[in-house]
């Protein structure tokens, strides 16, 4: 056993671990020492620190828009590097712009935002710091996403560890005034990451920025309601609690919520190791390596995440008199509450790795907006009714419950996926066909008898007809259809022919990747008659388009009308009968669904 750890440890991957574990471990002492610092300052400061911070936490992933994982993600699927650094100016092309507009909406509506968020316009000036804060998170997101997926991993680990714990320490340590607190440490959080991404930014450019942009979007803007999601689980209820017992219990609330972030952080080495790991195994094919490192994550997790909430729960009244102080006792039975929750938000943080790499919808997210759901009606309810001071403890727990076992629910099913695909043959692949027609219909016969072919092929094919486009409650239908049909088959891709509301109707509802084929009027909306209907067909093509796994196009002219991804659509005539370039259709449709090389490449 010694000999083993001993050879880990001194393979890349073994020091990328302990290295990444150890700064995880100083950062989390660092955060933890910031807020012992501001309960030194006054309790009204460290209520204030903690609303600030939660505000950051809720308000940064409108700005980076899931780019942290998606960098993550396509740098270490890149061989390129200049494709990586296109990937990393893709995402700073929207954080720059958003930042800069949220440090002027901080400076204009400073009075507004300070009664909103702290109850009092008394405070407007921490509003203008708190923006910049809000703007250098998002920076340092972007560098370390970036850092990450290169496997820059001492570089990445050194902006983890400044920004996260020597800037605010530093802060607290030169400066009382909490204005002066938040600028120096908003100043710091903008000024490390850029820092770091000088090399990357001074090396000289390439051409296919836009493409690279568009990938990032594509992957993380179906996730920003989740990252919401994720702030607001941890934020909303100290605005609640603020509205209903005042500043004193909403820090407490606050308060309770960062040691559940703290609980989770130390579980963070796991999930940045086994994103951008589990990301390559996954292109490379190597699914049953891949099960076997989940299945024992998920013990140890679960295990290490049992042992903390027991613990701390255990040891609570000593280590906050200890770590706080006289303001400790304050703070104890509602962070004895809140830390319930730490079981199932430790699992999710440390296994929400695994969802991210292998579906490509954004699965944690819409876990999150469910749990966020259910947060919201608590949060209704406590405002509506005269509750106790501690109901918003209470509602947290409860939507941390549902998202730990909503968690556990998907990494199942994903490691049963990884077991049936370690099992099959290499070009073996299970398809969905969706056809926007009746199954006794004319008007798709072509398509009907491509998806003929690629079963003589060897490809395992369902059909799925979508038979009314218009009418929300035979969509509503056909989506529990739908949903059942790919529970059942598991299959590796959707292939939808048709964009407009079919497409999106794809896209929107599989779990797995779709590949669109456009076909003429779907995008070339000239020819469509009325008023409404050619704009929201062409609407619905296009956005389809955006979020689709892959793009084929029956002709050139087909794809000229795409608004984006021009380069990335292939062109495969379908032919009367279907069989017009069935085979390379076939080859297409198995690169995108068996994540072949990561992205996919234009074809002639």
């Amino acid at each position: 056993m010694a000999g083993k750890i001993k050879g880990f440890l001194g393979s890349p991957q073994g020091r990328d671990s302990l290295l990444t574990t150890v700064t995880e471990g100083l950062s989390m002492l660092g955060m933890v020492l910031t807020y012992r610092l501001a309960a030194q300052v006054s309790k009204q400061d460290l209520d204030l620190y903690v609303i600030v911070r939660r505000t950051v936490s809720f308000v940064f992933p409108i700005l980076i828009l899931g780019a942290m994982v998606g960098l993550t993600r396509f740098v270490a699927m890149s061989r390129e590097p200049a494709q990586q650094r296109g990937y990393l100016r893709g995402a700073l092309a929207w954080v720059l712009p958003l930042g800069a507009l949220t440090i002027a909406c901080g400076f204009l509506f400073a009075k507004g935002l300070a009664w909103t968020i702290f109850g009092s316009e008394a405070s407007a000036d921490l509003i203008p710091p708190l923006a910049l804060m809000i703007t250098g998170i998002a920076l340092h997101g972007v560098a370390y996403g970036y850092l990450r997926g290169k496997k820059s991993m001492v570089a990445a680990n050194v902006v983890q560890l400044s920004v996260l714990a020597l800037a605010p320490c530093g802060a607290f340590l030169l400066w009382t005034d909490m204005s002066a607190v938040l600028w120096a440490t908003g100043i710091a959080w903008s000024a490390v990451p850029l820092i770091s991404l000088v090399p990357a930014l001074l090396a000289p450019k390439q051409a296919k920025m836009r493409r690279e942009r568009s990938e990032l979007l594509r992957y993380g803007l179906p996730r920003v309601p989740g990252d919401i999601a994720l702030g607001a689980l941890l934020t909303i209820p100290g605005y609640v609690a603020l509205r209903t017992h005042g500043l004193d219990v909403s820090g407490e609330v606050g308060f309770g919520a960062t040691l559940l972030n703290l609980a989770a952080a130390a579980f963070s080495p796991v999930a940045l190791l086994l994103l951008p790991a589990a990301a390559v195994r996954l292109a490379t094919g190597d699914h049953a390596g891949l099960e076997r490192s989940i299945a024992k994550m998920t013990w140890v997790i679960l295990a290490a995440s049992i042992a903390l909430t027991v613990g701390f729960e255990l040891l609570s009244e000593p280590l906050l008199r200890i770590y706080l102080g006289p303001s400790g006792a304050a703070y104890l039975p509602m962070s004895r509450i809140i830390f319930i929750g730490a079981l199932p938000f430790a699992f999710f943080n440390g296994m929400r790795s695994v969802l991210d790499a292998y579906f490509h919808t954004p699965r944690n997210g819409m876990n999150l907006v469910v749990a966020f759901g259910l947060l919201l009606l608590g949060s209704a309810f406590h405002l509506a009714v005269v509750t106790p001071w501690y109901t918003m403890g209470v509602v947290l727990v409860l939507a941390m419950f549902w998202l730990g076992w909503a968690t556990w629910r998907d990494v199942r099913y994903v490691r049963s996926e990884l077991r049936r695909l370690a099992t099959r043959g290499s070009e073996e692949m299970r398809l969905v066909v969706v056809i926007p027609d009746r199954a006794d219909g004319v008007t798709f016969t072509a398509s009907k008898a491509q998806a003929r072919s690629f079963a003589l092929r060897g490809c395992a094919v369902s059909m799925f007809h979508l038979e009314s486009r218009t009418r929300l409650g035979k969509l509503i239908k056909a989506r529990s259809r739908f949903k059942r049909l790919v529970r059942e088959q598991r299959p590796d891709v959707v292939h939808v022919h048709f964009g407009s509301v079919a497409a999106l109707f794809s896209v929107l509802v599989s779990s797995v990747p779709v590949v669109v084929t456009f076909m003429g009027d779907d995008l070339d909306r000239s020819g469509v008659r009325g008023v409404a209907r050619p704009w929201m067909g062409g609407l619905f093509s296009q956005l389809a388009a955006f979020f689709a796994a892959g793009i084929i196009c029956s002709d050139e002219s087909v794809r000229e009308h795409l608004w984006w991804r021009q380069s990335e659509a292939v062109v495969l005539p379908l032919g009367e009968d279907g069989s017009g370039m069935a085979a390379e259709t076939l080859a297409y449709l198995r690169k995108v669904g068996l994540h072949r090389n990561g992205t996919t490449e234009v074809m002639a």
